[in-house]
């Protein structure tokens, strides 16, 4: 199996900041390679290593001579003064320029068909043609802008009038069309819509080529990755298998240093109570010196790290244990009559549940919680609250978390009795440390904000949580560490999220929008997505269906000439095997005789077999 990537003794760093020190890695053909870690360890530093936008100190990084690199940015477009089709057709622009060849060909055929030589070169370029799907591109390009969210009307937009997040997905489904041989994704199932992430699960899996990428979504490295690098104390950490895999791995791997190194400790601890009991007897001089030499050249175990530096978190709610709460009746939600997103929602939320909001963008989850705290008014039916709840609400989209005041200015406004030491102490469990204190609230990362957040809303003691994307920008030990706090949490919970994982682990019920209309269910993702199997399978344009006979339509009528040319080979083939029937090592050899007797009855049955076709095609 070839190469396709290796780092020899790598090391990075910035003026101020060491990233990696020596790390070695090597990527193999149609690895999939998953790079994991805590926000802020390297792993982006990392991809732009490979492909070159960074310069290591030392070491070595050596790629495949000759493979394609796709990497997702905004340099996937050539233009944006084309239309969204203009600009996705350049992916097949050799293909394009092949079917004219072909179609010259196919004329020149016709008034040519005894130019051996024509129908031959003509038969390895239909064959790289039909192999490089030269027959469906169009279905192709219809099926991945599908899937990214655009309809046939924004085919023949310009480019330069789409938003930021549009232009994104049209470089990701433009950088899918192309194939590279080498694949780099980083953070793919941001902004996606969760049936996208699902097809494109789906899609990877299949992929022909290697991948590499970045992500925070569990259930996407599980179900692809069979390779997985951490990213931890500027080294890398390698494991061989799915995330799965890692969890348990690294657990052995923690216990196995552990039980090394304390076992370490304890022999030095002996020899070092040998050597400062002995040093004063002369008589043990000699065996004093090989304990001290022992201990210079001994190769020192190294503590391993705690396994998380999990924030600590702690919610309080009033336990209302199979109580209602909150129910759904016959409620139709949208912006106004004319542009229902939602009909007849009907769902019942007891005390304690966790219900999962779940569906693709636009379908109408952030809607249905201002529903429910009642800054939006339901087109029609009714949300019915059972009693007076303490509603904590955190909204993705519109977090109050910005100006020039520090973290700490901020919690003493909101929460003047707390003083300093405490907000310290608060901000700590959270992992806010030191400098993070005087950070001021517009230099925060989404995921600091979302952690900023939520600690606030611990302190409310809301019986109710409204949560819309609480996992996004958090790394993976941040959302366990919230899984975990969620989990003790008395109260009731209420959250929209696409992270299938984070779902799976704390929903007890799933609330499902898709395609105006709701599906409600007891249970988790996994459970629904199996029940309602038809909402997950991969659509395919009806246009497919014609594709394939306009393909099986002109691949016979092309084909008419390759089967001549077989024709032609396998008449010429029997009349050589005929030939040495009267060689004299064949015709005194009986076991060679059966052979070519044999040999020429099967060539006849496929001669008379093309024979019947090429005279029905003509």
């Amino acid at each position: 199996m070839q190469t396709i990537l290796s780092i020899q003794n790598m090391t990075f760093n910035f003026p101020n900041k060491d990233i990696f020190s020596d790390i070695t890695l090597s990527v193999y053909e149609k690895d999939r390679v998953a790079f994991i870690g805590a926000n802020g360890c390297g792993k982006t530093t990392l991809i732009k290593l490979i492909l070159g936008k960074q310069t290591s100190n030392k070491g070595s990084i050596n790629l495949l001579k000759g493979i394609s690199i796709g990497y997702l940015s905004q340099d996937v477009i050539q233009s944006e003064t084309n239309t969204l089709y203009q600009e996705t057709l350049l992916v097949f622009e050799d293909l394009i320029s092949l079917e004219k060849t072909l179609q010259e060909m196919e004329q020149r055929i016709a008034s040519e068909p005894n130019n051996q030589v024509l129908i031959n070169d003509y038969g390895k370029k239909q064959n790289y043609f039909i192999e490089h799907h030269g027959y469906d591109y169009h279905y192709l390009i219809d099926m991945f802008l599908s899937k990214f969210g655009f309809k046939k009307e924004d085919y023949d937009r310009k480019i330069n009038t789409f938003s930021g997040g549009e232009k994104t997905k049209m470089c990701f489904a433009k950088l899918l069309l192309s194939k590279p041989d080498l694949l780099i994704l980083d953070e793919p199932t941001n902004h996606l819509d969760l049936s996208t992430i699902e097809w494109l699960e789906e899609y990877l899996k299949g992929y022909d080529g290697t991948l590499i990428f970045v992500s925070h979504d569990r259930y996407f490295i599980n179900s692809l990755a069979n390779k997985i690098y951490e990213i931890e104390n500027y080294h890398l950490n390698y494991y061989k298998g799915n995330y799965d895999y890692y969890i348990k791995e690294k657990r052995t791997r923690y216990e196995t240093q552990l039980k090394a190194y304390n076992n370490q400790q304890k022999e030095i601890a002996r020899m070092k109570r040998f050597i400062e009991y002995f040093m004063p007897k002369p008589r043990f001089v000699s065996r004093v010196k090989d304990r001290i030499n022992k201990l210079k050249h001994m190769k020192i175990i190294d503590k391993p790290a705690e396994e998380e530096k999990a924030i600590k978190i702690n919610f309080h709610g009033e336990a209302l244990l199979g109580k209602k709460i909150i129910e759904f009746e016959h409620l139709d939600i949208g912006y106004n009559e004319n542009s229902v997103l939602i009909h007849d929602i009907n769902a019942l939320v007891l005390g304690k549940d966790r219900m999962a909001i779940m569906g693709d963008n636009g379908t109408g989850k952030t809607t249905i919680l201002k529903c429910i705290i009642g800054s939006i008014k339901p087109i029609n039916g009714k949300v019915i609250h059972y009693r007076d709840n303490r509603i904590g609400y955190i909204d993705q989209h519109h977090f109050d978390i910005k100006g020039s005041i520090s973290l700490v200015e901020d919690y003493m406004s909101d929460f003047p009795m707390m003083g300093e030491k405490a907000i310290f102490n608060h901000l700590s469990k959270f992992n806010f440390f030191d400098d993070d204190f005087f950070k001021s609230l517009d230099m925060l990362s989404g995921g600091e904000k979302m952690r900023f957040a939520l600690s606030k809303l611990i302190l409310k003691e809301y019986d109710v949580l409204l949560l819309d994307e609480p996992t996004n920008h958090l790394d993976i030990i941040t959302k366990q560490a919230i899984i975990r706090a969620l989990d003790s949490y008395e109260g009731t919970i209420i959250f929209v999220s696409h992270d299938r994982h984070f779902v799976d682990e704390i929903a007890n019920k799933i609330l499902y929008f898709h395609n105006g209309k709701s599906y409600f269910h007891n249970g988790n993702y996994q459970d629904f997505k199996e029940i309602e199997k038809g909402l997950f399978e991969l659509d395919m344009p009806v246009t497919k269906i014609e594709l394939k006979k306009e393909i099986k339509k002109k691949n016979d009528n092309i084909s008419t000439c390759k089967l001549e040319e077989k024709i032609s080979k396998l008449e010429t083939k029997i009349e050589s095997l005929k030939k040495r029937q009267f060689d004299e090592e064949v015709y005194l050899d009986s076991k060679k005789m059966k052979e070519i007797d044999d040999e020429i009855a099967l060539s006849e049955t496929e001669l008379e077999r093309l024979s019947e076709e090429y005279l029905h095609r003509t």
